[in-house]
Order: structure tokens, then C-alpha cells, then sequence
């Protein structure tokens, strides 16, 4: 078998008039190059001349690359988080639901912690001991630990894509571990506080009955917030309630899991929701304009903090405890497992996801719910509930009364 030489030759006549030797050489991969002048004219002399070039390793021409220029990280960052045209979002988007408020958080993270530190930093001299010592350093700041790990992940995920495209060799953060996270010690409001804030006669508490509804089915539900404020007549069916979108600063969109869920709702909550669907049809149910927008948080929250006030509950005591809205999910949790309601039965009612989950409600049947029920009733002192509908009920009755007989006036005159 004939063996293929590293170079060959070939005569070329040159703008003088003379005849000169060129030669080809092959690369590792078999490749030819383009040809070089040897400047001789006579083969032999053209051989050696290449003999003593492949002897110097110098035979083959190699291209030489321009140098790769790495970005600072202020630079890397430019367009990151930006949830239209972010290359990284638009990737995973095609794979699962990205939030607005996801890529909002990672965008104020970047730009209070990370910038400010790793700006002006080459994104390959990032160290591993500059990344330990800076994620170590939010503490003499002042900083909770989850605040650092939150961080410190986002920072980790962007030089995870620096790396996987080639502008690094490793990731610097790879090495680093995460601070143990802070468990901040959330109270909750006792049975005797909750059916004290949710009185016969609500309004001896509470300033605004759209308030007012709204915390009661916090408290039997664990809805988020979010959910409490996006939910719509159209949603509200014959004891339960579909959890399906929330609203929030980016406005109307899915929930935070992506998974909507059934929730069984005691009469006594149905007939207020009602009420509200009453004035708002398929809209915001807790909206003042018709169901157009919901109310506001600060209003909301102003509304259930002046209530905890009345029952006794001042700010000192209400920070103390670390009271909010949110803590209205941590007691129904809390009942729920209290009154030995199944685990599956509690994640599928707050949303929480579970990988044991095999049962999921296509049909949703209230009857398997029926112990929920119960205790929603329980806590929510169903007798006192049950006089606010009599009331109402009155209330309306009086108002046609009164319109029977002003038109039966008119009628007269």
C-alpha cells in the first residue's frame, strides 16, 4: 500500500518568466492546505527545502486565531433577566413556565449583589475563593443567608451558561456550597383570634366587607394572595372554588405552581362569594369598579392589620409574631394536618407539589372533601356566618319592600 508523503510538489511559473516548485502540505485530518512557494527550481532542491521545514515543524501553516476577549461580568450581564429577549428565558420558556415575577427577582438580585461585587471582573477570573468569600460576606452586611443563597444561585446559573458556551472552563461556583437557610419563626393566630376577627357582626371589626370576605376565605382556603385577588365570578361554582390564575404586579397570569386546583368552600363562604359575584359578574370578585381590577394589597393589608388592632393585636405584638396576610395559608396548613386531613388531601388544596401525589381531581367531588368542610365551618363560627346571610338576606328584603311601595306612591299620584 503506497503511503501518502506529508507535502507535494508542483512546478508554477512566475511573473519573471521562471519556473518554480510550490508545495501542499497535509494537516493531521488528511486535509490538503493551499500551496506555498518553496522558491526553488529544481525539484530536488524544492524536497529538501521541505524535508527541512517538516524537520522544524514548520511545514504546515497554521492559522493563528484572534484572541478570544472575555467579557466583564457587567458586560456578560447586558441583557440578561429581560424577559422578552433574554437568550437564556427564551430557552427554558420552550421547556417550562417562566414567570415575569421570576425573572424580576433575578434581574434585582443581579444588579444589588452581583454587579456591584463581580462588575467589573473578567467572567474567567472569577475565582472560587472570591465567590466563598463574597457569598460569606452577606451576613457582616446585614444580609439574611437567604437572601446570599438566593444570590448566589442566579449567579451560579449565568456562569453555568458562560460555561456551557465555551466562554469558561469551569464555573467558579460549582465548588462553593450554599449557608444554611434562616427559619424565620412565623405565628399564627390562635382558633380563639380567628373566630374573634371573624365575628357575628363583622363590621364591629372590619372597616370593608370586601376585607373582610376576602381574609375569611383566606383562612378556610390558604390561597395565596395572589390567588385571593385573581379569582373571578366565572371560577366560583357550587361548593368549590377553581384556583386557576393570580394577579399580581405584572397583572393577570397562571398561578405560581401552573397547576390549577379545586377547593371545597363551606355555604357559608359561598353564599358571601356570591354576594360579590352579584355586583361583578365573572370578574374580580374583589373589586370596587364592576370587576374590572382588583383591589390593592396596601388596602388590604391596611384593612388586616386595623382588624388585628381591634381584637387586641397591636403592631409591636403583630411584628413580634410575624403576622401578614401570608400567615393565613401557614393556619390552614396547620389546621388541616392538626385534624389529621391526609397530606395528599392538604398539597392538593394549597398547591404545594408533591411528587407521592397519584390522585388528581378531574372531577372535583366535594364529598371526599367533606372533613375539610367541616372544620372550615368550624373555624370560621359558622353560627355567626350564618346571621351575617340572615342579615343580608333581611336587608334585601327590606330594600324591595321600600321600592314596592315608593313605586305604588308614584302610582297613586
Amino acid at each position: 500500500m503506497r503511503i501518502r508523503e506529508s507535502f507535494t510538489l508542483y512546478r508554477r511559473k512566475v511573473p519573471s518568466g521562471v519556473y518554480v516548485f510550490y508545495y501542499r502540505a497535509y494537516n493531521d485530518d488528511g486535509n490538503r492546505q493551499c500551496g506555498h512557494s518553496t522558491g526553488m527550481t529544481t525539484k530536488s532542491e524544492a524536497r529538501e527545502y521541505c524535508h527541512r521545514l517538516l524537520r522544524e515543524g514548520k511545514l504546515l501553516f497554521v492559522k493563528k486565531e484572534k484572541p478570544v476577549v472575555v467579557p466583564t461580568f457587567e458586560e456578560y450581564s447586558k441583557g440578561w433577566w429581560d424577559f422578552d429577549t433574554c437568550p437564556y428565558l427564551n430557552k427554558r420558556k420552550s421547556r417550562r413556565n417562566i414567570s415575569k415575577g421570576y425573572a424580576h427577582q433575578a434581574q434585582r438580585a443581579t444588579r444589588l449583589y452581583l454587579i456591584p461585587e463581580f462588575g467589573k471582573r473578567a467572567i474567567d477570573k472569577i475565582t472560587t475563593f472570591e465567590v466563598d468569600t463574597w457569598l460569606s460576606s452577606f451576613r457582616e452586611r446585614g444580609l439574611s443567608n437567604n437572601t446570599a443563597n438566593l444570590a448566589f444561585k442566579i449567579f451560579k446559573l449565568m456562569l453555568g451558561e458562560a460555561k456551557l458556551s465555551g466562554m469558561i472552563k469551569s464555573n467558579p461556583c460549582e465548588a462553593t456550597k450554599l449557608l444554611p437557610a434562616n427559619e424565620k419563626q412565623i405565628e399564627i393566630l390562635t382558633p380563639q383570634e380567628v373566630k374573634a376577627i371573624f365575628p357575628a357582626d363583622w363590621q364591629s371589626v372590619w372597616d370593608d366587607e370586601y376585607i373582610y370576605i376576602l381574609n375569611k376565605l383566606a383562612a378556610c382556603s390558604g390561597m395565596r394572595f395572589g390567588e385571593l385577588l385573581g379569582l373571578k365570578g366565572e371560577y366560583l361554582f357550587d361548593g368549590y372554588i377553581n384556583v386557576c390564575a393570580q394577579f399580581s404586579v405584572f397583572g393577570y397570569g397562571d398561578v405560581k405552581t401552573h397547576k390549577p386546583r379545586n377547593i371545597p368552600i363551606p355555604k357559608v363562604v359561598e353564599a358571601d362569594l356570591n354576594y360579590l359575584k352579584q355586583k361583578n359578574g365573572n370578574g374580580f370578585l374583589f373589586s370596587k369598579d364592576g370587576g374590572k381590577k382588583p383591589i390593592g394589597r396596601p388596602v388590604v393589608y391596611k384593612g388586616f392589620f386595623k382588624a388585628l388592632e381591634k381584637i387586641g393585636i397591636d403592631k409591636a405584638a403583630r411584628e413580634k409574631r410575624h403576622l401578614s396576610m401570608h400567615g393565613w395559608r401557614h393556619f390552614f396548613n396547620t389546621t388541616m394536618l392538626m385534624a389529621n386531613v391526609s397530606d395528599s388531601k392538604v398539597m392538593s388544596l394549597t398547591g404545594h407539589a408533591s411528587k407521592n401525589m397519584k390522585e388528581h381531581y378531574t372531577h372535583f367531588d366535594t364529598t371526599k372533601f367533606s372533613e375539610v368542610i367541616a372544620i372550615q365551618e368550624n373555624l370560621l363560627c359558622e353560627s355567626a356566618t350564618k346571621q351575617q346571610i340572615k342579615t343580608k338576606a333581611a336587608t334585601k328584603n327590606t330594600m324591595t319592600k321600600n321600592k314596592i311601595a315608593k313605586q305604588k306612591r308614584k302610582s297613586a299620584m
